[in-house]
Formats: structure tokens, sequence, C-alpha cells
């Protein structure tokens, strides 16, 4: 099995950050250990080279001969082992995938209609990798939309982010607007997982009761009492109708952290006896009435989901994604698979916001997982199977025996 070749540099000027990051690339031309005779190219820029994008992309097409390249604009970039952060950078990682694996596509060029196989009978729209400008109207039914296109596979990518307007995308050509990207058939390798950064303060919880985005019980007791409990607030104090006084008596640990719900779909089946954030939508906690005990969320849940306070801080994203490796690697020795490649697509406010230097998420990546061939963003907004995240990071590996 070869791995994907790759490249990434930073320079003031266009041109020399893209020849840099190509030399890298030719200078695995000779070694067996990386692959031949590309097919996709995956193109990942600064703010800094987005005016350049149309010439990039006309660079990269000449020197590889590769047609089908896609990307976007972050407002910083990874590659293996490194972030690229306010500087103008360039990551690129070339795909030998075979003919008919793939399909770029954007609102010009649809991808493979439902139902249509490759001619070696792959499933054609199996998996995807999508980017989206963030101010496209009615943009979470759009990625819903997509989802449903899509026959069982991971769906990941995320939202251009950064200082320059418009924020282009790259899907055979430089384009701007709507959504953009590539569709894999089933017969690509991919395993994805998500870590949104959050720990679960106790047990999950099943709601009994709400209406709109209040939440009345939870396993059938009143939702703001369950809170208290979770939230290691005496017991003497909970009944309390007063609102300032139970502030007071949460942990300052919990306040200074935030205090989210992760909600999951009562019908979605649950990956193991242990909060799993890859299966919960996490959103903010935004109220509570302590008169009737209710607790109100920034969702509309529905009863019968599922739901589990949490919390999000370094600690714990560093934490949740220590467990999305440690998941992912134990799939790959368990099916005997190899990393080809990988994307990482995280957000404007984990990185350095969050974890207090550049190049930590992907530090950890490279310690668990290896020095694989890696490239992706920060982006505006975080795509996941059929959902629009926030505060996410979201990992796609290519694998291979």
């Amino acid at each position: 099995m070869t791995r994907f070749r790759h490249g990434h540099a930073t320079h003031p000027e266009w041109r020399m950050a893209t020849e840099l990051a190509l030399a890298q690339i030719e200078g695995r031309s000779q070694d067996p250990l990386w692959s031949r005779n590309e097919t996709l190219g995956f193109v990942y820029f600064t703010s800094g080279l987005a005016a350049h994008a149309q010439d990039i992309v006309a660079l990269l097409i000449a020197r590889t001969g590769i047609a089908d390249w896609v990307g976007t604009c972050g407002q910083s970039i990874v590659a293996t082992g490194v972030e690229y952060e306010d500087e103008p950078a360039i990551a690129l990682m070339l795909a030998d995938l075979p003919a008919g694996a793939f399909q770029v596509f954007c609102g010009t060029h649809p991808p493979p209609a439902p139902g249509t196989h490759t001619p070696t009978g792959d499933v054609a729209a199996h998996a995807a990798l999508v980017h989206a400008e963030p101010a496209t109207p009615d943009l979470a039914e759009l990625i819903e939309d997509m989802a449903g296109k899509i026959a069982g596979g991971p769906m990941f990518g995320g939202l251009a982010s950064g200082s320059t307007d418009p924020l282009p995308q790259v899907a055979g050509r430089v384009l701007n607007g709507g959504l953009s990207g590539v569709v894999f058939s089933s017969g690509v390798g991919l395993r994805m997982q998500v870590t949104q950064g959050c720990a679960p303060l106790a047990a999950v919880h099943d709601i009994s009761s709400c209406q709109s985005n209040l939440i009345r019980t939870l396993d059938g007791l009143p939702a703001l009492d369950v809170m208290l409990t979770d939230l290691g607030v005496d017991a003497s104090v909970r009944t309390s109708r007063d609102g300032q006084t139970l502030l007071r008596a949460v942990p300052p640990q919990r306040m200074r952290s935030g205090i989210l719900v992760g909600l999951a779909d009562g019908d979605a089946p649950r990956s193991g006896p242990k909060p799993g954030f890859g299966d919960f939508l996490v959103r903010n906690l935004v109220g509570i009435d302590p008169h009737n005990r209710l607790v109100a969320i920034a969702a509309v849940p529905r009863e019968g989901d599922r739901l589990v306070f949490c919390t999000r801080d370094a600690q714990a994203a560093r934490s949740d994604l220590l467990r999305i490796c440690t998941e992912l690697r134990d799939e790959l020795e368990t099916d005997g698979l190899q990393i080809r490649g990988g994307v990482y697509i995280s957000c404007l406010a984990r990185g350095r916001a969050l974890f207090g230097t550049a190049g930590a998420e992907v530090g950890l990546l490279q310690s668990q997982l290896g020095d694989f061939p890696l490239v992706g963003f920060f982006a505006n907004g975080e795509i996941a199977r059929q959902r629009l995240y926030g505060y996410t990071g979201v990992l796609a590996l290519f694998t291979g025996h």
C-alpha cells in the first residue's frame, strides 16, 4: 500500500508558496512508498493567497496533470504536524484513486444520482467531502439534502473561512458560493470520527417531556433537578426557587468551563455504554426556570431523544481528541488497514484559542496515529454526517491494505 504524496509551504508570493509545496511532492516521486499517477488533488490555502486562487489552480493542473482539484480557503490551514496561522500558506495532497471512484461536484455539476453504480459495480455516491460558503441561504437544509444523496458512507467537510471576500472554493475550478466538493464511491476506503471537545458531567438521560426548546423532565424527573445533580450541587440547595442561589451553588470550575448539552436522536443506535460525542450534537444551555424546574437549550429536541450535560475546555477537548484517535486506531488494527492520507477540519474557536498553542491538534493526531499525510483547514462551521456543527473537529482517513 502506498501513501498519498503531499506538500505544504508558506511564502508571501503565491507562486513561490505553491512551487515549494509542489517540490515536496515531486521529491517523493521516485520513492515506492508514495503514490504515483494521481487522479485527485486536495488544496487548502489561507486568506493571504485567496486572491490568487485561479492562478494557483491553473499552476497545479499544469504541473501535476491532475484536472480534478477540491479545496477551499481557511483562516488557518493544517498539514502533517503543522498549522499555518495568519500567514500566506498552502497545503496539497494527491490521491491515486481509480477512474470512476470519485466525482467532483458543484452547483452546475451535480453529484451522481442516488442508486448510480460505477462500472466496477460500486455505489457511485457513497461518501463525500463538502465545502460551503458560510453566507449560503438555508445552508443547514442544503447540507441535509446533500447527505440524503450519500448512500451510507461518511460525509465530512466545513465552511470556508478567512478575511477575504468572497471566500473561494475549488471544485475542478475556482468558484464562489453554495456547496461544492467531491463524492467517493463505495470502493474508496474511508473512516471518519467527530470530536466536539466535550466531557460528560454524568450519565445520559432520556428526555421524557419537552416543549419547544424547554426541557421539562429527564428520566421522569424535573429537568433542572437532574442538571443540578449532575453538576454536583449540594442536595440542600437543589430545591431552592431562587436562581441566584442555585447559580452560586454550582462549582466554580463548571461555571468557568461553561455548561452545554449534547443531544442525540432517541432512535439512533448507541455507540457504547459511555457518551461518545460523535453521537451527540452539542448546543448551549441558554437558561433555567427555578420555579417550574425547567431547562432551556439552544435547540428544539423531541421526547425520547437522549441528552447529556457536558462541559468544554482544553482538557476535555484534548481527551475527546484522544478518544477518536484511539477508536480509529482500534478500527484500523482490527480490519488490517493502514492510513493512506487524511483530511482534518477544525473550528476557528479551537486551535490556539482553545489549546493555547498553534498546532496542538495536528500534533496530537500525529503522536497517536503516526506521521501520515494530512491536509485541512479551520472552518467557520464543520460538516459531519448530515449536520452542521460548531466547536468541532472532523477527521477523515483514506485507508487501504
